[in-house]
Order: C-alpha cells, then sequence, then structure tokens
C-alpha cells in the first residue's frame, strides 16, 4: 500500500504519429548532438509526445521545466517554437529559431523549422533555398526531399506566372531561375526563347531550344515557331520558311500564314542588289532610291513591255540607281524637265510626294481600281482619290505633308500597290 501511495500517478501522453502539416515539425533533436542533463531526456520525450498530442499547454509546462533545469538543451527550446507556430504565433517562432541557430548553426531541425516559419509566411524562394542546402546535406532529415518537391513545384509555378507579365529583361531572368528548378519545362523554355527572340538575341534563344531536340515536345507548334524565328532571325530564311510551310500545312492558321509571307519576303530581300538595300534602309530616301525600290518591288515595272525611249536626263550619271530611274522616266513616273533636262534624282521623298507618286503608278500601270476615280486636276487631290479608290493609306494623312519617308515606309506602300496592280 505504502508502495503505491507513494508512486507517481500521472501518466505519460500517448505517443501520437503526426499529422498535416505538423509532421514537418521534426523532431526537435533531429541534428542536436549535445546530451542532456539526467533525466531531461525522459522528461523532453513527454513533452514532445504531449505536442503530437495536440496538447499545447501540457508540451509547453514540460518545456519549461526542462529549461529550468537544462538552459543549454536547445531542443526544448526549439520545441517551445513548433508549439508558437501551431499556434500562429510566428514572429515569436521565427526569434525563438534564430536565438536556437546563433549558438547551433547547424542544427538541422532548427533549419527545418526556419524553413516552415517562411513557408507559413508565404515566403516561399527563403523556404526553398533552405530546404535545397539541406538537402545536399549528408543524411538530411526524412522529410526535407517531399518538402523540397512541393516548394520546386511552388517557387516554379510563382516564377513562372510572374515572367508572363513581366518586362523582357525581368521575365528573362525570372525565367532563367525557373529552369534551374525545373529544367525539363517546356513552357518555360519557349517563353524564355521567345523573349530573347523579342530582343533579337537569336544565339541565346536557340541555346535554351536545343535541349528540347530529342524530347516529345520538340514537334509541338509553338516550339517549331521559336526555332523558325530563330532562322529567320539568323538569316537562315530558307530553313524558316520550311518549318513555317510544315507548320501551316499540319495547323492551318492565319498567322502562320501571314508570317511565312513575311518571312519570304524578308528572303527575297535578302537576295536584291546592295542598291535596294541601301534604299530600303534609308531613314530618308530620295528620288533615286524611289525609283529603285519601284523597279524591284514591282513586276509590272521591272518586265514591262514595249516602252518607247526615255527622255534623256543630264543629271543621272553616278548616281545610283540609274537604270531604275531610267525605267521609271520610260514609264512616266518621273518627268524629265524640258528646259533643264534634269530629273532630280537626289531630291527627298516626303510623304506628300510618296502619296503622289504611288498614285501616278496606280494609274500609269492601269490598275483596276482606278478606272472609276473621276479626273481631278489638283495632282494632291487625285492622289488621295486613287488612294482610297484602291484602298491604299494615304501616306501623308496621319503625318506632316514634307516629312521625309523611310526606305521601310516607301517599301510598305509599294507592297499595297502591287497587290491592288494584281487585281
Amino acid at each position: 500500500m505504502l508502495s503505491t501511495a507513494c508512486a507517481n500517478t500521472s501518466t505519460p501522453p500517448p505517443v501520437a504519429a503526426p499529422t498535416g502539416e505538423d509532421r514537418f515539425l521534426i523532431d526537435p533533436r533531429t541534428g542536436f548532438a549535445q546530451p542532456p542533463a539526467p533525466g531531461v531526456e525522459r522528461k523532453f520525450t513527454n513533452a514532445w509526445n504531449a505536442f503530437l498530442a495536440g496538447d499545447n499547454a501540457e508540451a509547453h509546462r514540460l518545456l519549461a521545466d526542462i529549461e529550468t533545469q537544462d538552459p543549454e538543451y536547445l531542443p526544448a527550446t526549439l520545441a517551445d517554437a513548433a508549439v508558437q507556430i501551431r499556434e500562429g504565433s510566428l514572429d515569436a517562432a521565427r526569434a525563438t529559431v534564430q536565438h536556437v541557430e546563433k549558438k547551433a548553426p547547424d542544427y538541422s531541425a532548427a533549419r527545418v523549422y526556419e524553413a516552415e516559419i517562411a513557408m507559413a509566411q508565404h515566403q516561399t524562394r527563403a523556404a526553398y533555398e533552405i530546404y535545397h542546402a539541406l538537402s545536399l546535406t549528408p543524411n538530411p532529415p526524412s522529410t526535407v526531399a517531399e518538402r523540397l518537391a512541393t516548394l520546386q513545384t511552388r517557387e516554379f509555378e510563382e516564377l513562372f506566372t510572374s515572367a508572363q507579365s513581366a518586362p523582357d529583361e525581368e521575365a528573362i531572368r525570372l525565367l532563367h531561375e525557373a529552369l534551374l528548378i525545373n529544367p525539363g519545362s517546356t513552357s518555360a523554355r519557349v517563353l524564355l526563347a521567345q523573349k530573347l527572340i523579342a530582343r533579337r538575341e537569336f544565339t541565346e534563344a536557340r541555346a535554351e531550344l536545343d535541349p528540347l531536340g530529342n524530347s516529345a515536345d520538340f514537334d509541338r507548334p509553338e516550339v517549331q515557331e521559336a526555332l523558325a524565328e530563330v532562322e529567320a532571325g539568323q538569316g537562315q530564311f530558307q530553313e524558316a520558311i520550311t518549318r513555317y510551310e510544315r507548320l501551316q500545312r499540319g495547323n492551318p492558321n492565319p498567322r502562320y500564314a501571314q508570317r511565312l509571307e513575311q518571312i519570304k519576303q524578308q528572303w527575297n530581300e535578302a537576295n536584291m542588289p546592295p542598291e535596294y538595300q541601301r534604299a530600303v534602309e534609308s531613314p530618308a530616301i530620295d528620288r533615286a532610291d524611289f525609283a529603285v525600290l519601284t523597279y524591284w518591288k514591282l513586276n509590272s515595272v521591272r518586265f514591262a513591255q514595249n516602252l518607247g525611249a526615255p527622255p534623256i536626263a543630264i543629271d543621272i550619271e553616278g548616281v545610283p540607281g540609274r537604270e531604275e530611274i531610267i525605267r521609271a522616266i520610260a514609264i512616266g513616273l518621273y518627268d524629265v524637265d524640258p528646259v533643264t533636262r534634269r530629273v532630280s534624282p537626289l531630291r527627298p521623298v516626303t510623304a506628300a510626294a510618296l502619296s503622289r507618286l504611288a498614285a501616278r503608278l496606280l494609274t500609269i500601270r492601269g490598275a483596276s481600281c482606278t478606272r472609276d476615280v473621276p479626273y481631278e486636276r489638283d495632282e494632291a487631290l487625285r492622289a488621295e482619290k486613287v488612294l482610297a479608290a484602291c484602298g491604299i493609306s494615304d501616306p501623308s494623312a496621319s503625318v506632316p505633308s514634307d516629312e521625309p519617308v523611310t526606305g521601310r515606309a516607301a517599301a510598305a506602300v509599294l507592297d499595297a500597290v502591287d497587290k491592288a496592280l494584281a487585281h
């Protein structure tokens, strides 16, 4: 009876298996090598079992006893942080963990708790970096691999989502980081290539697409389209055309057809003579440049038949595009002054002049859309009516009439003239 009366009647809490998010709050003794004071180990086991059973108050009472008996036994302090995390006191838990880590920087359980606090505060990147570092240590805690996989997915999705709305430079940085986490993501790899293509960084874009060469995703339309854009950007027009033609056959799409025609035009321009290249890239063309562009853009001018001998102009000797100027005179695009015998090949082409020249081309080459346009003595007004009848935007309508015209702008107008002549 005396023995029974003197016995400790309190029973330790039952041992419970951690559930839910609590299972990632690993046993605080993990990674702590310093032995506790006598009797502390058993007390700590009871305290931790109380925590696992969900009895925060009992766990806290038992842990306070341990910290009084053995203040240097850090698992007890860290277990307090577990209680604080469960109760949502995350700032207090962070302070507790930081106190522990100052005393034991390589304490793996403390690092896990720091990561769990970061996750609870939605600091995905910080949690990911901690778990990634733990995964590289010898014999990491058993929960590290599972938690790291979750964080990799979450961090990748956050980076990828942010990249989709970020400016190109920032998006490129974010996508590089995302691919370090998940190098097998085709969507991220293609988006990165598209951003690099937009910045004309074609070599870098190809390097990002190369890993897809032996994958099942290689034939996905977005991958093939990105490769075609790289090829076009690097001047490999035939390869880009072949790839876009294959895309168009397998996935009929107006966008593919439009881009295919653009690349074909680029290819044609790349094979044009030097005087054409100089004219089309000019920031302010003259009449000689326009004659060159007209000759090479319009088949009806280049292959015009039964033309009479043009009047002789004395100011075209030594001017680039001399033969094209002569053809412009022969078809009636340019007039030679009957007194001075000059055609003024170096006179700048303004927006108003481009409108008049485009309308004149449509008229003298017999575009069907000009047949019902009434005669108008004022050439500027006549040009306006002719262009409107042929569905061509007036180059002088949205800019000052005396503004110089670029080679690209003139080439675009001539493309529209060519389409009107073909109907």
